[in-house]
């Protein structure tokens, strides 16, 4: 019984690095995750925002630009609503039209840099490199029929 004395404090002592990293990891990606569902949330937003537009209103050239110019607003709004730790960071956060075989498309598109202003702090080990691994960048984009 003696010769096992101090083996229970050799076991924490190993694993418990380990248990913490694996909740550190856990609760970083959670909150990468709900950043990108707050980013596709807002650029769904816009979209459907661009639905909303009386298109009886607008002669067919206008209509285009009424409709980016809703989108924009929209997303705009939505975004300055959202945390700085999410907004920091942004690439590039806008509402255009793209033609595609006579179809006209609405796309919104939200981008951040992760590496400029990453959303969790990230643990550097030495050799081992940075933890938890992250994505360089994020991005949503929702695109609309119109």
């Amino acid at each position: 019984m003696r010769d096992s004395r101090g083996a229970v404090a050799l076991e924490f002592l190993l694993l418990f690095p380990m248990v913490v990293a694996m909740l550190y990891g856990a609760a970083a990606y959670g909150i990468l995750f709900f950043g990108k569902y707050e980013m596709q949330s807002v650029v769904d937003q816009a979209a459907s925002s661009a639905l909303r537009v009386d298109r009886t209103r607008f002669s067919a050239d206008d209509l285009s630009g009424q409709i980016v110019a809703t989108a924009n607003t929209t997303l705009e709004q939505s975004w300055a609503s959202k945390s700085q730790r999410l907004r920091a960071g942004t690439d590039s956060i806008d509402c255009d039209v793209v033609e595609t075989t006579g179809i006209n498309f609405l796309s919104c598109v939200i981008s951040r840099n992760n590496q400029e202003a990453p959303m969790v702090p990230q643990l550097t080990f030495g050799f081992l490199g940075k933890f938890p691994p992250m994505p360089d960048s994020m991005r949503a984009e929702a695109t609309m029929a119109f």
